[in-house]
């Protein structure tokens, strides 16, 4: 049995969640792409694509996925949807230790921090609060600018979404034997 998700994908790591979650052979049902990187790779796999996460096409996919991956989002998924994955909804996050919310690396650049995460959590009604799955920490203490951090960062969304998934993965199986 092999598992299946739905994704809210914006940016560059947007492209990164989309790359990483087909490398862990966990088959894209849809994608909601913000930006025009993430639609044309989404597209390239031949992923249905949508513009927001009210699409009613995206909607249907997110009713037989087994979780929702969000990496880089940029809308706020209403209870009702975040109660239809089976597995759950996940969040890839930076920072997701100290700066919850929107901008977390240039607030952690303008507080002078040398430390910087990448961070994956099961997503609740209030934003960056669910349980983390796994946070990564990384020295960014000579970095000056927020595309500086960010391209130190992008090797660690996959290999933390990697082991996020391989996490989730895991309890699913768990699970499953446990009902069987």
């Amino acid at each position: 049995m092999s598992l299946n998700a739905c994704l809210m994908v914006g940016k560059q790591v947007g492209v990164i969640g989309i790359l990483t979650t087909l490398a862990k052979n966990i088959d894209i049902l849809s994608v909601v792409a913000y930006d025009d990187i993430t639609s044309m790779i989404s597209n390239a796999f031949h992923i249905p694509t949508y513009q927001t996460i009210h699409d009613r096409r995206f909607v249907q996919h997110l009713v037989k996925s087994d979780f929702l991956i969000c990496v880089h989002g940029r809308e706020i998924i209403p209870p009702a949807l975040l109660s239809l994955p089976k597995c759950g909804c996940i969040n890839v996050h930076p920072c997701l230790y100290k700066y919850k919310g929107k901008n977390p690396i240039q607030r952690l650049l303008d507080e002078n921090e040398s430390k910087a995460s990448i961070g994956v959590h099961y997503m609740t009604e209030k934003i960056d609060e669910g349980t983390v799955i796994i946070e990564e920490y990384v020295d960014v203490h000579d970095l000056k600018t927020v595309e500086n951090v960010y391209n130190t960062l992008y090797p660690y969304y996959a290999l933390v979404l990697s082991k996020a998934l391989d996490i989730i993965e895991k309890q699913f199986r768990s699970e499953v034997d446990r009902v069987l």
